[in-house]
């Protein structure tokens, strides 16, 4: 037993030596970095039932940088510049059921923080997002979101007076492709047509004019994503068939229709979901692709990235890939490529090597995040 004068004989025999000097501890400082570090950025929206939250990444590395967060099946998009980030989300009382409301945030990239919150009606849709659902008008001055109640509707929103101006019925269509000038936007018809939207000058009123038929929605549907190539705008079908449309007269034409895949065995088709990248500089479209392909097969992780020349219409490399299911691409003179794996919550960074047919090679990746198929950035 150990008592209390042994305790004592024991400190006596073997003192403790206590050194502290004062004069030379300095304590830590810890901080909060007020604004994030410059430089472009690629974001991840990633999709929750209760929450959904942006993951903004170094587009030079893939540093993960900062976040910000919302309700449910979360829709984004970004500013031109990409120092804004906007999400429509849906907050219930329950978390995952209860009394709702839909709300439209936007953030300040920089600093991660709300700016502003809009209340809009409780109908926005609850699909896997895509950019084709929020979109911003050609200033940036309105923006719209995609409704589905089942029935598919378009809430305008003016950000400059921060109020909902109305609600555009656009019946058996969905999607969401603003115009290039003023306020408008076309959407894609469950009869392959497409159905634009013009807007007048206060967001208020509106007319609608339908196309012809541009596809066949049987045996070549296309997906919602799209690109913009020299004011066109760029679709692709299931079947790997790009497809080139104007919608400079205020309705939707076709200017040309053009086979990835023609001559080349091992029945390629596009597989993914944001399946569309285009570098402007060098006029490249780059798809993820999959062999084998058979109805079914279109939301697959891609086997192979394809390079394509829009202007010589050539085939130029097609990069082995680990199931990339999204895409996005820089548009300078030096292209890099994002592509997100789904099933591994994985974004991958790539060289592009413009010396041999804009073949790709991984530079970085990143994995910190859940269930996303969205990758923006300002690029």
């Amino acid at each position: 037993m150990i008592t209390a004068g042994s305790w004592l004989m024991f400190l006596t025999l073997f003192p403790v030596a206590v050194h502290a000097d004062d004069a030379s501890f300095v304590p830590e400082t810890v901080s909060v970095k007020t604004r994030i570090s410059p430089g472009p950025n690629v974001v991840v929206n990633q999709m929750g039932m209760a929450s959904s939250t942006l993951y903004i990444y170094s587009a030079r590395d893939l540093t993960l940088k900062g976040s910000v967060s919302g309700g449910g099946w979360g829709l984004s998009t970004l500013s031109r510049d990409g120092n804004t980030a906007y999400m429509a989300s849906s907050f219930f009382s329950r978390i995952t059921y209860g009394t709702g409301e839909d709300v439209l945030q936007i953030f300040d990239v920089p600093t991660n923080t709300v700016k502003k919150e809009i209340r809009l009606p409780f109908k926005i849709t609850q699909y896997t997002p895509d950019a084709a659902q929020l979109r911003l008008s050609a200033d940036e001055k309105f923006i719209y979101v995609q409704n589905a109640t089942p029935a598919t509707s378009v809430t305008v929103v003016d950000l400059v007076n921060d109020k909902v101006l109305q609600e555009i019925p656009q019946p058996g269509c969905y999607g969401i492709y603003p115009a290039l000038q003023g306020h408008g936007f076309s959407t894609i018809c469950t009869d392959g047509s497409f159905m634009t939207f013009t807007l007048g000058a206060d967001g208020s009123t509106f007319t609608s004019r339908r196309s012809e038929k541009i596809f066949d929605v049987d045996s070549d549907p296309i997906y919602l994503a799209s690109a913009r190539a020299g004011g066109d705008l760029l679709f692709i079908s299931y079947n790997a068939n790009i497809y080139r449309l104007s919608d400079q007269s205020g309705v939707i034409r076709t200017v040309s229709v053009t086979s990835l895949t023609r001559g080349i065995p091992g029945n390629w088709g596009t597989s993914g979901y944001g399946v569309l990248g285009y570098n402007a500089a060098d006029n490249v479209l780059f798809v993820p692709m999959y062999p084998n392909h058979h109805e079914g097969t279109h939301h697959r992780g891609g086997k192979q990235i394809w390079a394509y020349d829009l202007t010589r219409r050539t085939l130029l490399s097609r990069s082995p890939v680990d199931d990339i299911s999204t895409i996005a691409v820089s548009s300078g003179e030096k292209p890099v490529l994002y592509g997100l794996n789904m099933e591994k919550n994985l974004i991958g960074e790539y060289a592009v090597d413009k010396n041999h047919g804009f073949s790709l090679s991984k530079t970085a990746e990143h994995t910190d995040f859940g269930f996303a198929t969205m990758i923006m950035g300002d690029l």
